[in-house]
């Protein structure tokens, strides 16, 4: 079994919202993007969080276990909870037989 000493969070946060003609029209109606990443917290400064959503298991004593990071800036973040603080076994790599 695998352990990753990272802990598991869930981000809300606030993405941008892009309109891309020259002039907004009379009925343009702006709204905010409300987003929810989930992953491991993987490094946290006072400018912002980094969030890997993808943990390759397989690749152990190679560098390039982690991937699809998310780094957002902490003044877009709403709110940041911690849903597994602690190192804990991720999977258990079982083979299976075919019955």
């Amino acid at each position: 079994m695998d352990q990753v000493a990272a802990p598991l969070v869930a981000v809300e946060w606030e993405d941008i919202t892009a309109y891309s003609r020259t002039a907004l029209p009379e009925d343009f109606e702006p709204y905010r993007l409300h987003k929810l990443t989930c992953g491991l917290l993987w490094k946290e400064t006072p400018e912002y969080v980094v969030i890997v959503g993808d943990y390759d298991i397989t690749n152990e004593g190679r560098d390039y276990r982690h991937n699809d990071f998310h780094i957002i800036p902490r003044g877009v973040i709403r709110q940041l909870t911690y849903l597994r603080e602690t190192a804990s076994p991720l999977v258990a790599l079982q083979q299976v037989e075919a019955s």
